[in-house]
């Protein structure tokens, strides 16, 4: 799928060598998202379609009206008041008018009440190519020592004695990235952008809660979105002990919220709750649980059950354990482990486990507070080098204790969690 035409005729990139310039993700700040979801569902996905037009600075755009139009739903009268509307708002800035215009995504430091700093002057068009050169460890020359003069002036840039100058650290805040697929935009072949998607709910913090979570999701520390934010908690019932090691069964789950920094914004006061809510047991969670279902059915998040070492916030997980995952590597290992706890009990205990829904896995005693915790992972990943170490990582690691579960049987010593 090519990306869309620029108004005028003019080519943009293709996947491809958008892909090879600046990687298949684009990033936003998470603070500045949450000011443009403020504007309402319309320039929220404006926001995103800009955003993922930007080049290697995550900031300058010409994707505008017709790229809107092209991958979502939002009418051409409707792209252009949300495109304004970012403009009016001081989210972004037009920096070229006319039939091919371009606008600059505003770094939070630079929104109106964003700056916690002195105020600068606005950096031209032709003044930031210098600021970059300066970041760069380069010198300007010629008619650039004149820009470099006035950035300086403008606090942008330092001058030292010998003449040289240097890019001012404080003059743009460390940026609060959240790094996105390109997907989550464009989609991936004929489907249904998930932006779309989700602006079709018409809730605009359904919409927040899914680019949210990928600035709560990290694959190789926690397997997906953290536990800090979400989760889901399993029963825990022991079903039978064989020499060194403890059959542990797992049954029904619950999906928790914790009120962190990222989900507090989905909280409603108890007061707010109405009768009906409350009637039916409804608690301050009813909006953010709403909202995850919803992406849930959309299919942007899955759960995968993990095996962790406990159910501590510091505890390391062991690996997958993919209940009703069939062939994938987390639904293998399941089926390894639950035929191990199996080979490990009396038929009685078996029996028992099996009439009361519960899934079986063999750890060594010693680890006495193993427990079962869903976690929720992104359906679109950012095709970064971590997310390609997690993966390898998690294929290595999940053959080895696949290997280890189908090896061993009843009365044998266990090789499977060590």
């Amino acid at each position: 799928m090519a990306l869309p035409a620029q108004p005028g005729g003019a080519k943009a990139l293709s996947f491809e060598e958008q892909k090879g310039r600046h990687g298949n993700f684009f990033a936003i700040d998470r603070r500045t998202w949450a000011r443009v979801c403020d504007l309402g569902m319309n320039p929220a996905v404006a926001y995103l379609v800009q955003a993922r037009g930007t080049g290697a600075d995550n900031r300058t755009t010409s994707w505008s009206t017709n790229a809107i139009e092209k991958y979502t739903g939002i009418s051409r009268g409707r792209a252009k008041e949300s495109v304004q509307a970012l403009v009016t708002n001081g989210m972004s800035r037009r920096t070229r008018d006319g039939s091919m215009p371009r606008y600059d995504l505003l770094p939070f430091h630079e929104l109106p009440s964003g700056n916690t700093r002195p105020t600068r002057e606005p950096m031209t068009d032709k003044q930031r190519p210098v600021y970059e050169l300066v970041k760069r460890g380069d010198q300007p020359t010629g008619k650039d020592r004149q820009f470099a003069n006035t950035l300086t002036h403008n606090g942008w840039l330092t001058r030292d004695s010998n003449g040289v100058f240097h890019a001012n650290d404080d003059a743009e805040p460390k940026a609060d990235w959240i790094w996105l697929p390109n997907e989550l935009v464009t989609g991936a072949g004929d489907e249904t952008p998930p932006v779309e998607l989700v602006r079709q709910t018409r809730d605009v913090m359904t919409l927040r809660l899914l680019v949210d979570f990928y600035h709560g999701q990290n694959l190789r520390e926690d397997g997906g979105i953290s536990r800090r934010h979400t989760y889901q908690e399993f029963e825990r019932h022991k079903v039978g002990q064989q020499g060194q090691y403890i059959v542990w069964g797992f049954g029904a789950d619950t999906t928790v919220v914790a009120w962190s920094d990222l989900t507090k914004c989905h909280e409603r006061a108890r007061r707010d709750l109405t009768k009906e809510e409350k009637e039916a047991g409804k608690n301050p969670g009813v909006d953010f649980f709403r909202r995850l279902e919803s992406l849930d059915t959309l299919g942007l998040i899955e759960w995968v059950p993990y095996l962790f070492e406990g159910d501590d916030a510091d505890a390391e997980p062991i690996h997958p354990y993919g209940i009703g995952m069939s062939d994938r590597l987390e639904g293998r290992l399941y089926q390894a482990a639950d035929s191990a706890g199996a080979g490990l009990v009396t038929e009685g205990q078996r029996e028992w486990a099996r009439e009361n829904g519960l899934h079986l896995v063999p750890v060594p005693r010693h680890m006495a507070n193993v427990q079962l915790i869903g976690i929720a992972r992104l359906r679109y990943r950012p095709k970064t080098k971590t997310t390609a170490a997690w993966w390898g990582e998690t294929q290595s690691s999940g053959e080895e204790y696949i290997r280890r579960y189908t090896e061993s049987t009843a009365g044998k010593a266990l090789k499977a969690v060590s």
